[in-house]
């Protein structure tokens, strides 16, 4: 602790259980009790009550054949009340499910998180074959991702250089080159190219504008095949994807 955190006030109690919930968020797996101490630099002691006051509360839960906890979805559930999401997710949904059902693909709503970005929602299609993600799951900023390049691609110029540079670290590249790389999905108006050497996933992604001409969103596709699909196929599913981020963007009071 350096010694302006020392003189600043605090709440141990309040720290303590946040350091639990941030140490369980960084796991795929549960922990117990044991690995959670040492992940927080505690003693089982001091967390124990902790533990069963999170466990009472519902932000976590403990499975009883091996003791380890776990998060729930209490925080997520929290996060979709706040208004802009609710009413993010409110317009969004019902279109989504009209997409994945024309392009019979799973279809994903994510938005920033930080220098990350969020899956907040998630839509299957019928045909259940295919490539999705979970709902809550958290990614970094960086070019494999077609989410992550039009979320940062579409935001007011400050907050996109912001961005472009963290993409720029974490790709290990010169910030003109990942600008650059922002500038041709802003100007294409979504991302429907998958040969920049970086793009893991295959995918179609368009953003979702607000009134003040930011995305809040992106409206991303999957798509199933790792190699080029036929140009037919590859225009529907690019048409229908802008169509419906155009309609949620329309919802929310932005750009048409």
């Amino acid at each position: 602790m350096t010694d302006a955190e020392k003189l600043q006030p605090g709440a141990p109690a309040l720290e303590k259980g946040l350091d639990l919930l941030e140490a369980l968020a960084a796991e795929a797996r549960g922990l117990n009790q044991k690995q959670l101490a040492e992940r927080v630099g505690r003693s089982v002691g001091e967390i124990f009550r902790m533990l069963v006051a999170l466990e009472r509360r519902g932000y976590v839960a403990r499975d009883p054949a091996t003791g380890e906890y776990t998060l729930t979805l209490k925080l997520f559930r929290i996060a979709s009340q706040f208004p802009p999401t609710e009413r993010l997710l409110k317009a969004a949904l019902p279109v989504m499910e009209q997409l994945a059902s024309r392009v019979q693909l799973s279809c994903h709503l994510t938005v920033l998180h930080g220098e990350q970005f969020m899956v907040v929602a998630r839509i299957e299609p019928e045909w259940l074959m295919g490539w999705s993600v979970k709902v809550g799951a958290v990614f970094p900023l960086t070019q494999q991702y077609a989410s992550a390049k039009v979320l940062a691609a579409f935001q007011l110029e400050g907050r996109r250089q912001e961005l472009a540079q963290v993409i720029a670290e974490h790709d290990r590249v010169s910030g003109k080159k990942a600008l650059a790389a922002l500038d041709r999905i802003s100007s294409e108006g979504g991302n429907f190219s998958n040969d920049d050497g970086y793009t893991r996933i295959l995918a179609y992604s368009c953003p979702i504008i607000e009134a003040s001409g930011r995305a809040v969103a992106a409206l991303t596709v999957p798509l199933v095949r790792q190699d080029r699909i036929p140009e037919k196929e590859a225009g529907m599913i690019a048409t229908e994807l802008r169509s419906a981020a155009r309609i949620v963007s329309e919802k929310i009071g932005g750009a048409s």
